[in-house]
């Protein structure tokens, strides 16, 4: 296995190649730039975010479309739920398929994406959500449809996972959290775009044509990213996990070189081969998917990320979405009025996706977690009580007074907790375990989504408003959890010094790597291990060959001074990875 910075021959050694003891022990301005200039933001790695975003539009679209389907009467009399007597066990079964096709997608990000990479999962995901939305425009029956829905359910199980994975892998510290953040808007996006075009299409006369295109139109997204996702560069810390140090460069330097002036190159080479180091120290020893459960750390990991993702959906957010029109039906509004006011609704979500993304890296994501179930508390509350005054008196202030709390509902849950949740789940593991970590949190979301969207239709008829009283108990149990048990990753670096040990007015963010420490399991590698590496490295005149002997010697060295060996081969390490 080579080093991480691989020179061409004849060229000189980069002078001002900067030891990070160094810039620790001496933070001057020349040493400070060096290392922040990296973590500005890119054009391309702007782009790039962007562009896979497209998953995120998938998984918003086709989880949001359901709602104005079935808000349409000519879809509800084609197969025959105007006047079926399991019309509503019918609606759960077909939102609890998609949500069960979406718990096996988010599994199979366990396994996939460290096996095939970042790109060909994204790929794989992308035609299963174009075959899902042909047959769900296709359906000629109810079973098929449920097929239909199932089969996308599962292709946006993977996108929801893959997603702010590779977000996470390819952002900077600073700029970490706007740039996942992307993901919660690339949700909402498609929420908006599933519920203004199925209310668009409601005034088409053509009474197929009113819910069978915009499902069609459900394949959009997924076609554009399957297309455009091999012109995109592959995660870099995948590729360094696969013996593949030069494409891993490529791939890193494609994200960073935007991200100053050109003689920041030096740094950016630093910045690499930080990482490879790290991802050469976690790789000595391989993890089971068994060890997620079994080890403290990681289980804590598993646990924090699991109901990150579960308490966003406890808060009964995609029951609102999902069976909107359907709500809003029994507060006595007309059809036109319920559409109407399901885009309004899911509108309000994407503005605060937007404005979540921009300060979360400011304000923290714990903070903005815990701020935000509380308003969800307040939100619910109110429902619950107007809704119940509504039934008894039939009041229209009442059902509007519910409408108001359910816009201020999404309006605590897109503005602080939407893209937290994911741009926190996709932080808090370390880099050989990010796949298996964010498949097993997301799982946490589907499995949620299951329980209270296949129960909501039966629930909302059978004890009414006192649904709404679950999920306000429901979250606020969660307050208390997350107020006592989450750490927060953004902040933490103001009270203890990391490993880099530059401070945080200095970082703007944590890095991936550095995470670790908090957690308590420790995949870092020590100062004394750091330095050694880095002047030795220096002295061979940036020989990549010397680079891997001294790092494996440095070691061994310190695994023996404990009293363990723990180091692996590289043969063990390749044969681990097979």
């Amino acid at each position: 296995m080579r080093g991480p910075l691989q020179y061409e021959e004849g060229t000189d050694p980069p002078e001002s190649h900067i030891s990070l003891s160094a810039c620790s022990s001496q933070p001057s301005d020349s040493c400070v730039t060096a290392k922040l200039q990296p973590n500005m933001i890119s054009l391309v790695q702007f782009g790039i975010v962007l562009f896979v975003g497209l998953g995120s539009m998938t998984y918003g679209y086709g989880s949001s479309i359901i709602a104005t389907t079935t808000g349409q009467p000519t879809f509800l009399s084609y197969f025959e739920l105007d006047t079926k007597p399991n019309a509503a066990a019918l609606l759960g079964a077909i939102n609890g398929l998609f949500s069960a096709g979406g718990l096996f997608g988010c599994i199979s990000c366990l396994y996939i994406p460290d096996k095939w990479g970042r790109k060909k999962s994204l790929s794989f995901a992308a035609i299963c959500a174009i075959i899902g939305s042909g047959l769900a425009a296709g359906s000629v029956h109810i079973a098929m449809f449920m097929v239909a829905r199932l089969i996308t359910g599962f292709s946006v199980g993977a996108l929801v996972s893959l997603v702010p994975l590779y977000q996470s892998e390819i952002s900077p510290p600073r700029i970490r959290g706007l740039l996942v953040g992307m993901h919660g808007t690339g949700i909402a996006t498609g929420y908006c775009a599933a519920s203004w075009i199925g209310f668009g299409f409601y005034f088409v006369n053509a009474k197929s044509t009113q819910w069978r295109m915009p499902l069609a139109i459900g394949a959009l997204w997924p076609l554009l990213l399957g297309v455009g996702v091999m012109l995109i560069p592959e995660s870099p810390r995948w590729l360094l996990t696969k013996d593949q140090p030069d494409q891993a460069l490529k791939a890193f330097k494609a994200c960073r070189t935007e991200s100053g002036p050109q003689n920041d190159e030096h740094a950016i080479l630093e910045e690499f081969h930080l990482l490879h180091m790290q991802v050469l120290e976690e790789m000595k020893e391989f993890v089971p998917l068994k060890a997620f459960f079994t080890r403290p750390a990681l289980r804590k990991r598993c646990f924090i990320g699991w109901l990150t993702m579960a308490a966003g959906q406890m808060t009964g957010t995609i029951v609102i979405n999902n069976y909107g029109p359907f709500l809003y039906k029994k507060l006595g509004f007309s059809v036109t009025n319920q559409l109407l006011i399901q885009c309004g609704w899911i509108s309000v979500c994407w503005l605060g996706n937007a404005f979540n993304a921009a300060v979360i890296d400011r304000i923290g994501r714990v903070r903005l977690l815990i701020f935000g179930l509380i308003g969800d508390v307040i939100a619910l509350a109110g429902e619950c009580a107007t809704v119940a005054q509504y039934t008894k008196t039939g009041s229209p202030a009442c059902a509007k007074a519910a409408v108001f709390f359910l816009f201020l509902h999404i309006g605590f849950y897109g503005w602080t907790i939407d893209a937290s949740t994911y741009i926190y789940a996709s932080e808090i593991f370390p880099n050989p375990l990010r796949a298996r970590g964010i498949g097993i949190s997301i799982a946490g979301l589907f499995m949620m989504v299951i329980i209270f969207t296949s129960a909501a239709p039966t629930a909302f008829d059978k004890i009414g408003w006192k649904y709404y009283l679950v999920f306000c108990l429901l979250t606020a149990m969660n307050v208390v959890i997350v107020w006592f048990t989450f750490p927060e990753v953004r902040f933490l670096s103001m009270l203890l010094i990391s490993k880099r040990r530059l401070k945080e007015d200095q970082t703007k963010g944590k890095a991936l790597e550095d995470i670790a420490e908090i957690f308590g399991d420790g995949i870092v590698l020590s100062d004394a291990r750091e330095e050694e590496i880095h002047r030795r490295f220096k002295e061979s005149g940036y020989q990549a060959q010397v680079l891997d002997e001294v790092h494996h010697e440095v070691v061994l060295q310190d695994d023996m001074h404990h009293g363990e060996k723990m180091v692996v081969t590289h043969a063990e390490r390749t044969e681990n990875l097979a």
